[in-house]
């Protein structure tokens, strides 16, 4: 595998995300078209979801499931951040969601994106008791 089109900290990673109440009808909306983030830069190492992307390719596919009690957690700094309020709202009235990623591109960002990621994140206040797993 190539590491330089693979999944590594510091990143950008760009994703499609679909969203379903079963493994085979991804029925639900997303949030947007393409989910993009700086990859592997919580205070607390790398979430559960990114745990998944790591060391991927591009093109990559990756079906999962996250039970709604969970949401926060394995989305970890993501969730408030990147994919909340959007995420959320996939889980209203569902114990539990399916999701079919696909990893469009691994790009090297800008360090001062790097820097304003990590910024943001630090605005948002994680080690805070928020609920999104940061604390």
């Amino acid at each position: 595998m190539d590491k330089d089109r693979s999944v590594q900290p510091l990143q950008r990673i760009r994703l499609t995300l679909k969203a379903g109440s079963t493994a085979a009808d991804m029925d639900i909306p997303p949030p947007s078209a393409e989910i993009a983030f700086i990859f592997g830069i919580g205070s607390g190492g790398m979430t559960p979801f990114e745990c998944l992307l790591n060391d991927r390719a591009e093109n990559d596919a990756i079906a999962f499931s996250v039970a709604a009690s969970e949401a926060g957690l394995f989305f970890g700094h993501l969730f408030p951040g990147i994919l909340d309020p959007a995420l959320g709202r996939l889980f209203e009235g569902r114990d539990k969601v399916y999701f079919n990623v696909r990893i469009v591109a691994v790009e090297t960002p800008q360090p001062r994106e790097v820097i304003k990621a990590m910024a943001d994140m630090t605005s948002h206040g994680h080690g805070c008791d928020c609920g999104c797993g940061c604390g």
